[in-house]
């Protein structure tokens, strides 16, 4: 959801009564939770390349991933405004997904080096990096296919609910507003 104001308004929350905040927090995460978990139930449970399946490795496949939805009221690193963020991830079940999701969109060079890691008793290893990266982000081209803008499991998926979690967000808006309406209505008459 990108809504205009919501920012200044939720620092005036903040500054009235912090509980009515934190329940319009609740209640717009509540209500785009289940979307959220819909969206991740089209993630395959098996892995799109057959070495990511079973081994202890970051890239790890770690089935259908784990949602969440955060309420974000502001600016975001692209520039637009936003109320709500969902993250999907495979978390410590295996960083696969992330990976794969969105596998060679970027146009940035890869590093030459590994960051530093520690194997068993040794620490402090690094590795030089020779292709593993674009052999990666080729297999996945080729396992996967990406069916609209971008990303090759989870974020067509969203988008295409974008009107749905739109709307729920709207209206657990408007029923938060009309009961804090109610409920000011109510201190006033006392």
């Amino acid at each position: 959801m990108r809504p205009q104001g919501v920012a200044q308004v939720t620092r005036d929350l903040r500054g009235v009564d912090r509980g009515s905040l934190n329940a319009l927090r609740k209640a717009m995460r509540v209500s785009i939770m289940p979307i959220a978990k819909e969206i991740a139930g089209t993630v395959p449970s098996e892995a799109p390349l057959s070495g990511m399946q079973n081994h202890e490795g970051v890239t790890r496949w770690g089935g259908i991933p784990r949602a969440s939805v955060s309420f974000t009221p502001g600016g975001s690193r692209g520039g637009g405004k936003r109320l709500l963020a969902m993250k999907f991830t495979g978390g410590k079940k295996g960083l696969g997904l992330d990976y794969s999701e969105f596998a060679g969109l970027s146009k940035r060079p890869g590093g030459q080096f590994s960051k530093v890691y520690s194997r068993g008793s040794s620490t402090g290893i690094q590795h030089a990096i020779r292709g593993q990266g674009k052999a990666f982000n080729a297999g996945i081209k080729a396992a996967v296919s990406i069916k609209g803008k971008a990303g090759y499991f989870v974020f067509d998926s969203a988008l295409k609910k974008h009107g749905r979690i739109e709307g729920l967000g709207k209206r657990a808006i408007d029923d938060y507003m009309r009961d804090a309406s109610r409920e000011l209505q109510r201190v006033r008459a006392v």
